[in-house]
């Protein structure tokens, strides 16, 4: 009779493929607890990573299979990893812009997804906040901005939440301990050190049609008493007009031009050259020529400038144009960043990363003649667009200067 009763059980067991018994595998790796671990993320939407996945959702209410369910837990991991905006109509908008002419860049730093390891992550046992830990962004605005975010309410506040949210997961998953962090939106830099803020300011960051790009880089060393090379760009759309205009213009200021750009380029008077065939912001012919301002007070960059190489030829210095940063917005330069506090941030490079001591660094300074700074210590240096951003404040909200709330829609 035992023996009977024991079989029927096995066959009852069988046929239920176990998924109703606790702790016991499905044919698809699901336990029970982690069906309703991950149907509990899911529907509150821990991780604000849902999107497209209703019709899925759908078809497991109605027939409850889990390979169903192994779908969807790789497309809510896709979603955190690599956000839930439309990055293929928002990469298309970015060339509409660039072939108008606005200087544009916004990276989009995406992660690799492996489908077939998460399954098997799933299959060994592993829990489902474990599987997803991977792919939670770093950046600690991420946690910070869930806390405000209220799923399914898409007012103008809760959109712009939301896509800043989604902005996170397209940052570096690294360097988010000390770190330096420019928030376009906010015109302000801030200094993190072992995640606390160690010193912020305003900045004054690119102009609309000329933006700073949106990316991540290193700090590797500080430049003091900096010459200026101007842009080929800057070189056709701003500085021609005004030597058309001003003969002296480029004397006044400081500037020489060289043929080539060569270290030892020759120096060219510059009223032999044809400027005029160079000009406009549609001209396509290269500029034999290079523009360079001479260290000195009136420098452009003023006495310092910050570097973190990168192919878009930004970095952040000081300015001679102290009055714009009184202005609530402050998108004036052609895409580096203006300092506000530009002798403190040196200091506090200097004394915690540079292998130079201070007193040495306050010397060269001093002499207006340009010396380099390597930091033995390299920072890392996020430049964000963070419309909507937790502060020591709380959360506050910025206009979109650059337009990306607009061309960066949801799925």
């Amino acid at each position: 009779m035992r023996r009977n009763l024991g079989v029927a059980i096995g066959m009852v067991l069988l046929l239920a493929g176990c998924s109703g018994i606790p702790g016991i595998k499905d044919a698809n790796g699901w336990k029970p607890a982690d069906r309703d671990a991950f149907l509990s993320i899911y529907n509150e939407d821990r991780y604000a990573s849902a999107c497209g996945l209703d019709g899925l959702y759908q078809q497991y209410q109605v027939n409850k299979d889990t390979e169903i369910l192994s779908r969807m837990l790789v497309g809510y991991a896709r979603n955190l990893a690599n956000s839930c905006i439309d990055l293929p109509a928002f990469r298309a908008s970015q060339s509409g812009r660039s072939g108008r002419g606005t200087k544009t860049y916004f990276d989009l730093n995406q992660q690799k997804v492996n489908a077939a390891a998460i399954l098997a992550q799933l299959k060994k046992g592993a829990a489902i906040e474990e599987i997803l830990q991977p792919y939670i962004p770093k950046n600690p605005q991420f946690k910070k901005l869930l806390s405000y975010y209220k799923p399914g309410a898409m007012d103008e506040k809760m959109r712009k939440i939301r896509l800043s949210i989604e902005r996170t997961k397209l940052m570096p998953q690294t360097g988010w301990d000390t770190y330096i962090e420019v928030n376009v939106p906010e015109f302000m830099l801030r200094f993190y050190e072992g995640g606390s803020t160690s010193m912020q300011f305003p900045v004054i960051v690119g102009k609309p049609a000329w933006q700073t790009p949106i990316f991540s880089s290193t700090m590797k060393y500080v430049v003091l008493n900096p010459t200026w090379t101007m842009t080929q760009n800057i070189i056709r759309e701003d500085a021609i007009r005004h030597i058309l205009r001003d003969p002296n213009y480029l004397k006044r200021h400081n500037m020489k031009v060289y043929e080539g750009f060569k270290a030892d380029a020759p120096e060219v008077d510059p009223k032999t050259v044809n400027w005029k065939k160079y000009a406009g912001k549609n001209n396509k012919t290269p500029i034999p020529y290079r523009i360079v301002q001479g260290s000195s007070k009136k420098n452009a960059l003023g006495t310092v400038k910050f570097m973190f190489p990168n192919r878009f030829s930004v970095y952040m210095h000081d300015t001679q144009a102290k009055s714009l940063f009184k202005r609530k917005s402050r998108a004036y330069s052609h895409g580096c960043m203006r300092l506000s506090r530009p002798k403190d941030l040196l200091k506090k490079v200097a004394t915690g990363y540079a292998a130079t001591s201070l007193g040495t660094i306050e010397k060269h300074q001093k002499s207006h003649k340009i010396s380099y700074v390597k930091l033995q210590r390299h920072i890392p240096v996020h430049i964000v667009y963070q419309t909507a951003y937790v502060g020591s404040g709380g959360l506050q909200l910025f206009p979109d200067v650059y337009g990306f709330d607009k061309t960066q829609r949801l799925r």
